[in-house]
């Protein structure tokens, strides 16, 4: 199981004409910059995957591929460029989704440029995006920080705020983050009330360190929280209010920081990962901790964690911009990007000196601006806004292949097979045309032929068996199959069962009542996909619906109970999916239910 779930290293992909790029160099985004993140979530929003795009082992300011293109709004040729500082790609095959969102952002914000790849050109992929994260900031009396940078980018809330107000659902306050005991580590407003992630990404920009102090549930409360593959980013004293705390912090260090002094030059290390990613110069600014260092004979507890520090001194003095997997769970990331699956057990930490960044433009000609990219970099870059950290939902349908008596029994069963939670999971049964519905199982509902399950959050492992009992009308062939629908991150996605056909009173006039899943999904592009949809509303109040990612993997057994695996895929990974002849399918299932259940993370 573990090495199904495992996802792709980061390898080269092979990108079409056609392809879309979002440059993030200043030769073509030096006053979109900040907005072109925007645009990124927007398409993440409406379900268009979206590729970063950075060459493994790159140096500072080295190009990350080259090709030619037309730019979208003027129609003006770009001949040979050399793209850098991590672009965004749409494969070619997600291009007429994502041209509509282009066209719309470009409206409001023209000065996003938007690239139309004129040939085929190949480049290194770090990370795949499938799903606009969910993100929580903290009411630590200094969120105007981060709402500045919120909307300097064009970023709302869970709820389409772009304001980002002190009412929003996601601004959380320390009492609302530390929960109403003490024992329970996982009931404050990151988690649910089965101890579940809720949110993808935390940010605090000056929690203050006596807070932490005195509220050290806080702390307690995110440390629970970076054990699934989610991210703290922190900035200034919010760096050592929960990295400096020694009953829960030292995430990234073995006994704290010092507070180090602002450098005026920089060493730049770890520029082929995408928190790395910035194009022109950078300067950092003042506060009360404007940047780190380790105390003397300490070293991180990841080999790759620092990548902007002072010039000329050695990594742990005056380090201004680090990130890594809490506890160094999963180092080497030097060696090249990507993750393994132990990666997906743990969260990420990032920290960043300085009070408060600009957000002027030409990002050129303001090299304090560069920090509230960083900033945003870190938003995109958590594994739970990809294939690999996203639920992998199972769902399979079991029926008699044939009945001699009216009355049949209907079974469903579910799974979340991934690390994260899939979200206000409802289940659905839509009942064939001329059945009569008994009873159903686990206060399942019935209403106008549908049978319908609120399933809550489903977090890792967690999944039944529901059933439903109807009466059969007139002799003849019955076809049925269910639906879960959930959200991940902020996307609504859909995942269908298998069909399956009862003969009733007839001779069977198909394979016998044998339900076969589809493939879920085979082919070389980078966008080829699974059988998740993810539907999000669009500018125009409509609806887009697309593949929620790209890899290749097929399931294709048989049985009356073939599962459709909802699970997702990322780079060259195949997708899970059990073997399933005939009454053994739920056995089988079951059986995975089990193991899975019994690896369950539980609440403290």
């Amino acid at each position: 199981m573990a090495l199904a779930l495992a996802p792709a290293p980061a390898s080269a992909a092979d990108f079409a004409a056609g392809s879309l790029v979002i440059p993030m160099d200043t030769d073509y985004q030096d006053l979109g910059m900040l907005r072109a993140y925007g645009l990124v979530y927007e398409l993440l929003r409406q379900g268009v995957p979206v590729h970063w795009a950075i060459k493994a082992g790159k140096g500072h300011a080295e190009a990350d591929f080259t090709t030619s293109a037309t730019d979208v709004a003027s129609g003006a040729t770009i001949d040979g460029h050399g793209y850098r500082g991590g672009p965004w790609v749409i494969d070619a095959a997600d291009a007429a989704d994502a041209l509509p969102i282009v066209e719309a952002w470009q409206q409001d914000n023209p000065d996003v440029a938007v690239h139309e790849a004129s040939e085929g050109f190949a480049s290194d992929v770090a990370a795949t995006l499938v799903v606009a994260p969910t993100i929580a900031m903290m009411a630590d009396g200094n969120q105007k920080i981060a709402r500045k940078y919120m909307m300097a980018a064009g970023i709302p809330d869970s709820v389409g705020d772009y304001g980002w107000p002190d009412t929003s659902p996601d601004m959380l306050d320390p009492d609302e983050l530390s929960g109403p005991t003490e024992d329970n580590l996982r009931d404050g407003a990151l988690f649910d009330a089965e101890g579940d992630p809720v949110y993808c990404q935390f940010m605090s920009m000056h929690w203050g360190v006596k807070d932490a102090q005195q509220n050290q549930q806080v702390v307690a409360e995110m440390r629970e929280f970076l054990t699934h593959p989610t991210h703290l980013f922190a900035e200034c004293q919010a760096v050592n209010a929960f990295e400096n705390l020694a009953a829960h912090g030292h995430f990234l260090t073995p006994n704290g920081f010092l507070i180090g002094q602002q450098p005026d030059m920089y060493e730049y290390y770890e520029t082929d990962t995408p928190f790395g990613q910035l194009d022109g110069p950078f300067q950092s600014v003042g506060g009360s901790e404007p940047a780190y260092s380790l105390p003397e004979g300490d070293s991180y507890k990841g080999s790759d964690i620092v990548m902007i520090t002072e010039a000329g001194t050695s990594i742990g003095i005056n380090d201004v911009w680090m990130t890594g997997f809490v506890d160094g769970i999963c180092p080497g990331l030097e060696v090249g990007p990507g993750l393994s699956a132990a990666c997906l057990t743990a969260g990420k930490v990032s920290y960043l000196g300085g009070h408060e960044y600009d957000v002027d433009l030409p990002i050129s000609q303001n090299p304090t601006t560069q920090g509230t990219r960083l900033f945003l970099n870190s938003l995109f870059e958590a594994p739970c806004a990809t294939a690999e950290g996203s639920p992998q939902i199972s769902v399979t349908k079991s029926a008699p292949a044939t009945s001699d008596v009216p009355e049949v029994t209907f079974d469903i069963t579910f799974v979340n097979m991934g690390v994260m939670p899939a979200l206000d999971a409802v289940l659905t049964d839509t009942l064939p045309a001329g059945v009569t519905f008994v009873s159903a199982t686990d206060d399942g509902s019935h209403v106008d032929g549908v049978v319908t399950w609120q399933l809550g959050n489903l977090g890792e492992g967690e999944g039944k068996t529901v059933s439903v009992i109807v009466e059969l009308g007139a002799p003849g062939v019955y076809e049925n199959s269910a639906r879960l629908q959930y959200r991940a991150g902020v996307n609504a996605l859909v995942v269908d069962s298998n069909a399956t056909m009862t003969a009733y009173g007839v001779e069977p006039t198909t394979d016998g009542g044998t339900g076969t899943s589809e493939p879920s999904g085979t082919g070389a592009s980078a966008s080829d996909s699974g059988g998740v949809t993810t539907t999000a509303p669009t500018t125009g109040g409509g609806e887009v619906t697309g593949p929620l990612t790209g890899g290749a993997g097929s399931s294709g057994e048989t049985g009356d109970s073939a599962g459709e695996t909802g699970g997702q895929t990322g780079g060259e990974g195949c997708g899970c999916h059990s073997d399933m002849t005939g009454g053994a399918g739920s056995a089988s299932l079951l059986g995975l239910l089990g193991l899975l259940l019994r690896r369950r993370r539980q609440a403290n």
